[in-house]
């Protein structure tokens, strides 16, 4: 399959002005549902696109060994001020995960998948999830759907949309993406919850559910 290559990542994501805005994000409140119960000895969590790190304390804090991964230097960079003792920080892809298979207790993906450029690239990055869960193990994702495309997105076709700055993203329909999940392997654990959030520019239709490796 061909694809139009898009603007790179890194222009916007490295950008220092991009960087500073997500220094300041606080993890969001729907995490903190997540780590209320105890956690086993050595459990790991991954946070996969951590940007600058904002559930990187949490993570830690609620017990779990964390391996934070993210594709841009200038993010990892700012995530390294929440480095510790029971914290790792990897340059990697979503779609090529370093970990190991069945590893991971918990993983944290919010934001990501719908900036990969085309719709094999998400498939595949759900199956890596997939891989590295623990059977029981729960994946928190949270990502733009077409439920909602603003104006300013110009379609390029098969669900690829580019915005004003040359960056493309991958907007899948709710309902193709609950197939995606499903042919990876993954189960929803209750709905989904959906609804709009300021994009830059615009509004972006925002899907957040928790998944689980049966």
């Amino acid at each position: 399959m061909t694809h139009t290559g898009p603007a790179s990542t890194g222009a916007y994501w490295n950008d220092r002005a991009t960087v500073a805005a997500f220094a300041e994000l606080p993890a969001p409140p729907y995490l903190a549902n997540l780590l209320t119960a105890p956690v086993p000895d050595a459990a790991l969590a991954l946070d996969a696109g951590c940007g600058a790190g904002r559930n990187v304390p949490a993570l830690a804090a609620a017990g779990y060994r964390v391996l934070a991964i993210d594709l841009h230097p200038g993010m990892l960079h700012q995530a390294h001020r929440h480095a510790g003792p029971r914290t790792a920080f990897v340059e990697a892809d979503v779609t090529r995960l370093p970990l190991g298979d069945r590893r991971a207790s918990l993983v944290v993906c919010h934001g990501v998948l719908h900036n990969l450029h085309h719709r094999d690239a998400l498939a595949t990055a759900l199956r890596e999830l997939h891989r590295v869960l623990l059977p029981g193990g729960t994946l928190s994702l949270n990502l733009f759907t077409a439920h909602h495309l603003d104006p300013c997105l110009t379609p390029l076709g098969d669900d690829r949309y580019a915005l004003p700055n040359g960056q493309h993203m991958t907007l899948l329909s709710p309902e193709d993406l609950l197939c995606f999940i499903h042919a990876a392997g993954l189960v929803p654990s209750g709905e989904a919850v959906q609804y709009l959030s300021p994009g830059d520019p615009g509004q972006r239709s925002v899907w957040r559910a928790i998944v689980t490796r049966p």
